[in-house]
């Protein structure tokens, strides 16, 4: 837990600085630029982050976002995590994909600033994974443990996600952001035997409900430019 409170305090150092030094940019952008408008393609480096702190569980995912209006953004995220988890108790396995998509709203006016934003949406998401667990324990402190296994099985996840977060431009159309998530699971189909220890891209599996961050870097192909209205 202190280990991933460090990296989202660290990450969140890296964004305030972002922000920092492009509030001093802003009136001039103001006056030479417009509205960015184009695709962005980036990668969610959060779970490669914890993987380093946690041989446990390794994956990646990567994201776009697509402007459909100046301040609406079609978004979508794709990507896979495995878990492989042994412990006195329990060895389980898990190999996962996951897709989420929605839209999200910029909550900076245009007229504030033309490259920074802070992001709300809301995504649905979906997970298709492959899990077993090849040796079970249920101690038993009068009677004699139970010791057991669950073959392999395949587990549909589906939730509605709501997110938001800052983002900033820290190099020409290089983007740097952060978000929080929260994740209520609707659906879950083919789970017989056992509840997922570790969903991919929604998490504990034994909770409804899920909290998360995100953190991303983006690259924008700028595509074209409407001019900004500065009333």
């Amino acid at each position: 837990m202190l280990r991933f409170l460090s990296i989202s305090i660290f990450f969140l150092v890296i964004s305030n600085m972002a922000f920092s030094q492009r509030s001093a940019d802003i009136e001039s952008l103001l006056k030479n630029e417009g509205v960015p408008i184009g695709v962005t393609v980036g990668v969610n480096i959060a779970t490669p982050v914890i993987s380093f702190f946690d041989n446990s569980r390794t994956g990646v995912s990567f994201m776009t976002r697509i402007n459909i209006f100046e301040d609406w953004f079609f978004n979508g995220e794709v990507g896979y995590e495995n878990v492989s988890s042994n412990i006195s108790t329990l060895n389980y396995q898990s190999n996962g994909t996951f897709l989420k998509i929605g839209g999200e709203k910029n909550l900076l006016s245009k007229k504030k600033t033309l490259t920074d934003n802070i992001f709300i949406g809301v995504q649905y998401g979906m997970a298709l994974q492959e899990q077993s667990a090849s040796s079970i324990i249920v101690e038993n402190g009068y009677w004699e443990d139970y010791r057991g296994s669950i073959p392999s099985e395949t587990v549909q996840t589906h939730w509605i996600e709501v997110s938001g977060g800052p983002r900033a431009e820290l190099l020409k159309n290089l983007y740097f952001g952060w978000k929080i998530h929260i994740m209520a699971s609707v659906a879950l189909i083919g789970q017989e035997n056992l509840k997922p220890y570790a969903v991919p891209g929604f998490g504990n599996g034994d909770k409804r409900v899920n909290g998360g961050f995100s953190y991303t870097v983006e690259y924008m192909f700028r595509g074209k430019r409407k001019e900004n209205e500065l009333g």
